[in-house]
This record gives structure tokens, C-alpha cells and sequence, in this order.
């Protein structure tokens, strides 16, 4: 880590032996975060300081899911998205798509700063570039943004949503396009390339923090795309990423104990749990489903 670095030592934040962390969130008001184990179905919350406070089952694969402004959730589940109360517990389903093969499923998903729920899908079997981008309006309309994905991950926006950034784990590559009110993608360009990124944020320095699964790291990137600083991680599947704790300056990291065998889980005992990294900037609140 250069001397210029953000960001302190990684911690456990919570052991939570996962075997696919996911869709981190962090809740200001209520001062918790909450995280998917994707695999498993559970929809986890932890307090501030990462004691467990409660894990809802809800039909696996929970993929991903994100505030709703009514209160509740907004969570997408293999093929279906529905919105649920406080607790977890699913009121209704209000979309559904038909994916290409049997072997797709979704993954990321995110609210845009327009309300709308924005959710890729990947391939399980083959690997095909056969994933997609959808988003969900809070009415249940869905319009398919983008196909030829091949594993849809890290989604994020510029502060005024005129560019959004989408990721090919597959292809190694976060891809950035102009966005807007109307829930527009445009044309896609590559952003960073040449590592397999998963989750995304972004600081209040304008910068992307992307998880790099497989790798044992997150890595920093300043507007432009440049190459900022690598915050090693105990653990090598990385996955979500996340900014909270009391001043939004505490990067959580989700990471995953799916594909290591026992020799490799052995030496990095810290895979499937949610790590915590201070750091000198700040992020923001989630955005919610307007739904």
C-alpha cells in the first residue's frame, strides 16, 4: 500500500462463515448493515459494532436486495423480483423474467438515483455471454437495458446519475455508460479492465472501490480509471462492497467461502466473513426503490 493510502488495516466485522456474501447495505438511520448470503437464501443483519441480529431465510437464491423509500426491501431471488416488509418477509412479487437458458439466474442489483431497480443476471453452466441488465420500475415495469453479459456485477452512478458504471466479472472488465432520468443506458466503454471485478462503489472523492473476487483485494480507482492504491484482504474470494458505519467511512467487504477447498479455507479462515476497513473518505446512503 503506497504511502498516499485511504484506508487502515482490514478486520472481521462479522464472522459470518458465508458461503456467498453479497448486496451489502448499510441502514444510517437505523445504524445496521444487512448483506445476502446468495447461496443460502439469508437475508443477514448485523448492529454497529457486527453482533448478530437477525438472519431471514427467503427463498434461495436471494441475489441481491436494497431499500425500499416505503420501508422494507426490494430483493431480486433467481428469476423474480419482489418487495418485502422491515422484517424480510416477502408482500409480493412484481416482476418476472425468463432467462435465456435454465442455467442463468440474477445477481447484482442496485437502485438507481431515479427509484428504479436495476438487476443483471449471469450464467451458472456454461459461462455464455448470455446475462442481461434489466430495470424494474416501481410499478413492476421491466425494460431490458443490455444484453451479452457474461457474470453482471458492481453497479454504481456519478453523484448526479449522468454516468453509470456496470461490470463483466467475465470479461474482467467495469464498463461506464451515460445515464439519466428517463433510465437510459447509453453506449458502454471500458472503464478498468484486467482483473475480475465483482462489487463497485464509489467515495466522496469522486473514486471506485471495486472487489477483485478471487484476488484478495479491493482496488482503488480515481476518476479517470488510474490505478490509486490495493487494500489486501484476509480472505480471497472478495465480493461486495460497501460504505457505512456512523460517518460513512468504514468500507465493508463481503467475501465468499464457495469455490476453496479445505486446505485453502484453512488459510484464509477469514473467507465468508464481512470485513470492515477504515478509511479517510466518506460514501453515501444507499439509494432506495421508490416502489
Amino acid at each position: 500500500m503506497s504511502s498516499s493510502a485511504t484506508t487502515g488495516p482490514a478486520t472481521v466485522f462479522s464472522d459470518a462463515r458465508a458461503v456467498l456474501a453479497e448486496s451489502i447495505v448499510w441502514d444510517p438511520s437505523a445504524q445496521l448493515l444487512r448483506w445476502t448470503d446468495i447461496t443460502l437464501g439469508t437475508l443477514n443483519t448485523a448492529d454497529a459494532h457486527g453482533t448478530a441480529v437477525s438472519s431471514v431465510p427467503l427463498p434461495p437464491p436471494l441475489a441481491s436486495f436494497q431499500p425500499r423509500a416505503s420501508g422494507g426491501f426490494v430483493a431480486a431471488l433467481g428469476d423474480s423480483v419482489v418487495v418485502t416488509d422491515a422484517e424480510g418477509a416477502i408482500e409480493r412479487e412484481i416482476a418476472r423474467v425468463e432467462h435465456a437458458t435454465a442455467g442463468i439466474r440474477f445477481n447484482e442489483g442496485k437502485c438507481d438515483p431515479f427509484g428504479r431497480f436495476l438487476v443483471g443476471s449471469m450464467n451458472l453452466t456454461t459461462g455464455e455471454p448470455d446475462g442481461a441488465l434489466y430495470s424494474i420500475e416501481p410499478d413492476g415495469t421491466t425494460r431490458l437495458l443490455r444484453g451479452g453479459f457474461g457474470v453482471t456485477n458492481g453497479i454504481e452512478w456519478s453523484d448526479d446519475g449522468s454516468v453509470m458504471y456496470v461490470t463483466d466479472t467475465s470479461a474482467s472488465t467495469v464498463y461506464r455508460g451515460s445515464y439519466g432520468p428517463d433510465g437510459e443506458l447509453g453506449e458502454l466503454e471500458p472503464f478498468v479492465v484486467g482483473a475480475a471485478h465483482d462489487g463497485l462503489v464509489r467515495d466522496d472523492e469522486g473514486c471506485s472501490w471495486s472487489a477483485i473476487y478471487g484476488g484478495g483485494r479491493v482496488e482503488r480507482y480515481g476518476p479517470d480509471g488510474s490505478h490509486l492504491e490495493t487494500v489486501e484482504l484476509p480472505a480471497p474470494n472478495v465480493t461486495s462492497v460497501a460504505f457505512g458505519g456512523p460517518d460513512m467511512a468504514t468500507l465493508f467487504v463481503g467475501t465468499a467461502r464457495e469455490n476453496l477447498t479445505e486446505e485453502q479455507l484453512e488459510q484464509s479462515p477469514a473467507s465468508g466473513a464481512v470485513l470492515a476497513v477504515p478509511t479517510r473518505v466518506h460514501g453515501f446512503p444507499a439509494n432506495t426503490f421508490s416502489g
